[in-house]
């Protein structure tokens, strides 16, 4: 009887290792507390921008074009991230728990879904997090202290929840089509759905909050720059056309393919002055190949070297 008692222990224990391993194994999953702490969060952000609109409403009529400007594109920024945002907590509740060989599968492509997604919000939050320390220098700048104060809590209740959105133990490279050809894709509308929020429709930039593309030496110098710096993103102070522009911008190796990184630089080099070559997916993946462990903005001085 004691060794019968003993088996099913020992097998009630077998059972629960396994399990516990199934679900530990999946670092993409919010628990219940993150969850509700993450989206408690992104309630608590949602307040501080309808308030932050509100007073900027009031008093849009005494602001300069830039601001006016700036505050617009925040607004459709703040719409693609709040609909990102949505995708993966929708995504965060389902859990895929199956044990047969099909629901093994799916559930595993579920997680890999789950890690982009979680990757695409780190970059969005990241995104959030620098527009508005940007809004915040500019406040600064024209002596609105307050305003000012308002941005800075905001970028850093982003990066917060940057911080929050589980960490992802696989690859960091982009996806990639092998059949995907970047002269097909329409570069001018990737650009405008990913790009003209900070640097304008005309890629020549907002004010001196962001620098302009076009005719840019990190756009048109070697190919590893841009590719680099789209993939991975950019902090630091640089210098464009003679101005000096101080801030940071997030990677979007999660929502953008290798075909359509090289479709954007492409249609900036075609659009600037001077004879650039294209840029392929094959040139794209040899770089991303050889930085695919870089998990951190470029400084703009390991840019140049």
């Amino acid at each position: 009887m004691k060794l019968l008692v003993m088996f099913f222990r020992i097998l009630l224990l077998l059972v629960f290792v396994s399990l516990s391993g199934c679900q530990m194994g999946d670092s993409s999953q919010m628990s219940k507390s993150q969850h509700r702490q993450m989206q408690s969060s992104f309630e608590s952000m949602q307040k501080s921008y309808k308030t932050t609109l509100e007073k900027f409403k009031q008093d849009s009529a005494s602001m300069p074009d830039e601001m006016k400007t700036l505050y617009l594109q925040m607004q459709k920024m703040h719409q693609q991230m709040a609909e990102n945002h949505k995708h993966m907590m929708s995504g965060q509740r389902k859990k895929g728990m199956g044990m047969n060989q099909g629901d093994k599968q799916m559930k595993k492509r579920r997680q890999m879904r789950r890690h982009m997604q979680n990757r695409m919000s780190q970059e969005w939050y990241s995104q959030m997090q620098s527009m508005h320390q940007q809004m915040a220098r500019r406040h600064e700048q024209m002596n609105h202290p307050e305003r000012a104060r308002q941005h800075r809590q905001m970028g850093d209740g982003y990066g917060k929840m940057k911080n929050m959105v589980p960490e992802n133990n696989q690859s960091s490279n982009e996806p990639i089509n092998e059949n995907a050809d970047p002269s097909l894709l329409n570069g001018a509308n990737l650009y405008t759905q990913n790009c003209a929020s900070c640097h304008g429709q005309n890629a020549q930039g907002l004010g001196i909050a962001f620098p302009p593309l076009l005719n840019s030496k990190w756009i048109t110098g070697d190919k590893s720059v841009p590719v680099r710096i789209i993939r991975d993103g950019l902090s630091g102070e640089i210098q464009v056309n003679g101005n000096t522009y101080n801030g940071s911008m997030p990677s979007f190796k999660a929502r953008l393919s290798t075909a359509e990184i090289a479709a954007i630089i492409n249609y900036l080099r075609d659009r600037s002055n001077g004879d650039y070559s294209q840029i392929t997916q094959d040139d794209v993946i040899k770089i991303s190949n050889t930085y695919q462990n870089r998990n951190e903005p470029w400084q703009p001085e390991e840019l140049l070297e």
